[in-house]
């Protein structure tokens, strides 16, 4: 396994789903709101948000 996506409500406990299986297969966790949105909710432009 290389990735796992995972989706749902908010407040399904995706964060708490993600953190376990991230540390059950060693594979790195990358949160898509803390990539996608800068601090105050701003949206960083489409170009940085696909090179990250």
């Amino acid at each position: 396994m290389k990735k796992v996506a995972v989706f749902g409500n908010a407040g399904g406990g995706k964060s708490t789903l993600s953190k376990k299986l991230a540390a059950m297969t060693n594979l790195p966790l990358y949160v898509l709101d803390k990539i996608k949105y800068r601090s105050g909710g701003t949206e960083v432009p489409d170009s940085e948000y696909k090179r990250i």
